[in-house]
């Protein structure tokens, strides 16, 4: 008998802090992470795009105009390269049918036979020559500077999503109307009137 009040009286304290513990548990606040939204920067979206084409659209996270950067960028360098090999192999030519004035003994054929790039060979002079090779190098002069208008445009395109994204549409646009009156020394009255104030966000 006394036994069982010796447990009870042990076991009663032991109760109540378990008790004490479990609502201190309880009572602890649940903290969330709190996640910041997507900032963008619009000079943070130029200089990326202005160092590498398409970090500027990846940044402002226009996902869909990454294959069009690249695009634009592989044609235009492949168009200039498949200008600048032509260029190069036609130049071999004129300089062999052309004089040369370093070397005076120098006596260049009329002609020379010239491999074309669907298999036929055909025989072309100077003037020839010099027209095709003048015509290879201004194509890819001018693919060169068609790749340095894309990424001009590469630029300004992400700099300008970057201000359109960044740019308030809300409708928080208040206006505050308060009346007002004015002593007017001149006149030594009072001048009643109207402040109109907007609010924009």
């Amino acid at each position: 008998m006394y036994f069982r009040y010796f447990l009870l009286v042990l076991l009663i304290p032991l109760g109540l802090h378990a008790k004490d513990v479990k609502d201190s548990i309880q009572l602890k606040p649940v903290v969330k992470a709190v996640t910041k939204p997507y900032k963008i920067i619009p000079r943070q979206a130029t200089l990326k795009s202005l160092m590498i084409p398409g970090w500027g659209q990846l940044y402002n996270r226009q996902y869909w105009k990454l294959p069009l950067v690249a695009g634009a960028f592989v044609s235009l360098g492949m168009i200039a390269n498949w200008n600048d090999v032509r260029y190069s192999k036609y130049r071999a030519y004129y300089y062999e049918v052309s004089n040369h004035p370093d070397d005076p003994t120098y006596k260049p054929p009329t002609t020379v036979a010239v491999p074309y790039e669907d298999g036929t060979i055909r025989d072309l002079d100077v003037n020839q020559l010099k027209r095709l090779t003048d015509g290879y190098r201004r194509n890819r002069d001018y693919t060169y500077i068609g790749m340095v208008l894309a990424w001009t445009l590469n630029v300004v395109d992400a700099n300008v999503s970057a201000h359109l994204k960044t740019f308030d549409v809300s409708d928080d646009i208040s206006l505050k109307v308060k009346p007002t009156v004015d002593y007017q020394p001149f006149s030594q009255s009072l001048v009643s009137g109207l402040t109109l104030t907007f609010n924009f966000k």
